[in-house]
């Protein structure tokens, strides 16, 4: 496999592992946040919104600009992070804590750990020969 293709696959793995780990912290939010009365009060949107987050709808593609991901989230979970409507810190913490200041360290230093845990057989045997 060429350099060029391992760093779209180590990309893809970065992201992919960033974008589960925005839905888990989400998933605990959105069970410990959103109280069963107001669940009752938007039962339909509530339970769009954690079915969303139960059933994630995201694509991760790579293009000859680089990897590009694509979240499908229904609309309302982005007012749940304005103050006057429970400031449940559900949509904007989440992706920017995540993908924004862990995914891209990992990108940025783990790319060496990534291809020695991925390709460690691999490589041992190449220089072997």
């Amino acid at each position: 496999m060429e350099i060029e293709g391992l760093k779209i696959q180590y990309l893809k793995d970065q992201i992919e592992r960033g974008i589960q780990s925005v839905f888990e912290k989400q998933r605990m939010i959105a069970s410990a946040d959103i109280s069963i009365s107001e669940r009752r009060r938007g039962a339909s949107r509530g339970a769009d919104l954690m079915a969303s987050i139960n059933n994630p709808d995201y694509l991760i593609s790579s293009d000859g600009s680089g990897v590009r991901a694509h979240i499908t989230y229904p609309i309302q979970i982005r007012f749940l992070d304005m103050k006057h409507l429970g400031n449940k810190r559900i949509y904007n913490r989440p992706i920017w804590g995540t993908l924004y200041r862990e995914t891209l360290a990992d990108i940025r230093y783990e790319f060496r750990d990534w291809l020695q845990k991925r390709f460690k057989d691999s490589i041992a045997e190449s220089f072997q020969q």
